[in-house]
């Protein structure tokens, strides 16, 4: 998509041809030193979401792989994107304003209105696996009828959405375009907090792997923790996606990668989750802003190519001795 205007509409090349020379008071040059505090003013917060966010999606992938005992699973299978994306884009390209209270167009309900619909979607997937028996297949089950049904809604509004066709694809792609200092916390608490949760739990996650009846005869109530960590990490995946969009691989991949490298141990892997997604979402936002020259590339395509060489090496290397 075409990047969004900035409050420097300059670049910095044509900017510093524009001042004084440097020589004299110094002028140029104090100039220039403090555009470039501007502009990293401007882009810190894209930074700082792009890391929460990373960390956030890291955490929920492996959260799911743990309790749903399937290693193809992501942060998105329970349908939360889905049902995100859905809401989404019914704002986006309808100009749903919720009755006057927001502004048309305003960022803040295009994310409150996702995370209402990835909790919808999540819910539905809890209510229809519950009355299905429960297990971990009836979850992975439950969580593609809800998303088709939800996806199915949403190419719906894409064909009614006109011109606004481009803006709601920006969003399902994910784009750290609209970040700024105002809603950065948003992001930034609900990721990181909840987040902190598994690490807590890191011990009951590696109990849980080993079967719900050795977990019980150890006290722990495996069916009760499973349904919490669900709920929890459904959560913070709808946190993750509200300002940020759809971003794909991470939740899937770096769990794995973490194992590859530190083993099963949920006490290691998780925090080495959070600093591989963390830094890959912040180099992939950096990549799909400078590869194309007014341009600005969808954040889940660059993970992935960022990802897959890297994730393909350690899967050749270290495959033959992984157990997921």
């Amino acid at each position: 998509m075409r990047r969004p205007s900035s409050p420097f509409p300059i670049s910095f090349r044509r900017f510093s041809r524009l001042l004084p020379s440097s020589s004299g008071y110094g002028i140029g040059s104090s100039v220039l030193i403090v555009y470039r505090c501007l502009r990293t003013y401007e882009r810190l917060p894209r930074v700082i979401a792009a890391f929460a966010v990373g960390i956030g999606l890291s955490v929920a992938g492996a959260v799911y792989q743990a309790v749903i005992k399937n290693p193809l699973v992501e942060p998105y299978i329970m349908g939360v994107s889905s049902g995100a994306g859905t809401f989404a884009v019914a704002v986006i390209t309808f100009g749903f304003t919720f009755f006057g209270f927001f502004s048309a167009g305003s960022t803040y309900l295009t994310a409150a209105s996702a995370i209402v619909g990835g909790l919808l979607a999540f819910g539905c997937t809890m209510l229809l696996a519950e009355k299905t028996g429960g297990k971990s297949i009836n979850y992975v089950l439950a969580g593609i009828v809800v998303g088709l049904v939800f996806s199915a809604l949403q190419s719906l509004m894409m064909v009614e959405a006109g011109n606004k066709v481009s803006s709601a694809l920006s969003w399902l792609y994910g784009s750290f375009a609209n970040m700024g200092w105002d809603n950065l916390w948003l992001v930034l608490i609900p990721c990181l907090a909840l987040s902190m949760v598994p690490l807590i739990w890191a011990k009951e996650l590696n109990l849980v792997l080993l079967g719900e009846d050795q977990a019980r005869q150890m006290g722990l109530d495996a069916k009760r923790f499973d349904r919490i960590m669900l709920i929890l990490a459904s959560v913070l995946t709808a946190f993750c996606v509200a300002f940020c969009g759809v971003i794909g691989f991470v939740g899937l991949v770096i769990p794995h990668l973490s194992r590859m490298i530190m083993g099963g141990d949920h006490r290691l892997m998780l925090p080495t989750a959070m600093a591989f997604g963390g830094f890959l979402m912040i180099a992939a936002d950096l990549l799909s802003r400078i590869l194309m020259t007014g341009y600005e590339l969808p954040v889940g395509a660059i993970t992935t190519i960022i990802g897959v060489p890297m994730f393909a090496y350690l899967l050749v290397r270290r495959g033959k001795s992984y157990d997921a």
